[in-house]
Order: structure tokens, then C-alpha cells, then sequence
């Protein structure tokens, strides 16, 4: 005849019944700014950049001659640009994406190219684009 052996037990274990968890996640203490993050965000100075280079790389051709249309109109599309991405891009208020906006909108309506300039400088600086090819490489 078969005999069980010493721990053996027709019956199953008894499982206890699930309770259901509720997992939630806690930030400790989070900075309002994640770091590396800049005064503009980096499309912003890739565009005040652009639309000066578009707008007024070409001047010489015309001897200055189509700044009363080019500066306004660089003036408006680059605050346009500037204040959408500052909004969407970066959650910038509205107060700060317009103070934003407005001043590359200055930046980029100036009649003449910014490039190599102290302005178009700080515009690279203040957008994290100086440093730009050092975190590409980290990644």
C-alpha cells in the first residue's frame, strides 16, 4: 500500500485573499526647473538666429535698403515664434514667454546680422546653444 508522507496534506495551501495596492509616486522636494535647463529654451535661440540670418544675411544686396520691411516683419514672426515655444515647449507663464518673446523679437529686428555679435553671443548662451556639441557627445 502507498503511504503519504510526513508533510504531505490533501488540501492545498490556503492563499490569503489580495488586497489592492495602490502605488502612487513622491517626488522629494522637486526643483521647479529641472537642471540644464535655460533661460530660452534652445528652439528659441535656433530661431531668433534663423529669422535674423533669413531676414538680413541678404541686406548687403540692397544696401540697407529693405530694413523698413525686413525689421518689422523679422520683428513680428520672431516674437510670435519665440512666445508660442517659450508657452508650449518650455511651460513658460504668459508674462514670462512675452517679456521672452519681445526681447527676441528685438534681437532679430535689429537692421543688421547678429551673428558674431555680443547680442547674437548671449542669444546662444542664454538658449544653451554654446554648449550644444558638449551634450551631444554625452549621450
Amino acid at each position: 500500500m502507498y503511504r503519504r508522507g510526513v508533510n504531505s496534506d490533501p488540501k492545498p495551501p490556503i492563499i490569503p485573499p489580495q488586497e489592492p495596492v495602490r502605488l502612487e509616486r513622491y517626488e522629494r522636494d522637486a526643483p521647479p526647473h529641472p537642471k540644464g535647463r535655460f533661460w530660452l529654451h534652445p528652439k528659441s535661440g535656433l530661431l531668433i538666429l534663423a529669422v535674423d540670418w533669413f531676414f538680413f544675411g541678404p541686406e548687403i544686396m540692397t544696401g540697407e535698403a529693405a530694413a523698413i520691411i525686413t525689421s518689422p516683419l523679422a520683428f513680428l514672426v520672431t516674437t510670435a515664434g519665440v512666445f508660442w515655444i517659450q508657452r508650449k515647449r518650455n511651460g513658460d507663464s504668459f508674462r514670462a514667454a512675452m517679456f521672452k518673446a519681445l526681447l527676441g523679437g528685438i534681437a532679430a529686428g535689429i537692421p543688421t546680422s547678429i551673428a558674431g555679435t555680443m547680442l547674437g553671443t548671449t542669444v546662444l548662451v542664454l538658449s544653451g546653444l554654446s554648449s550644444w556639441n558638449q551634450r551631444r557627445d554625452d549621450k
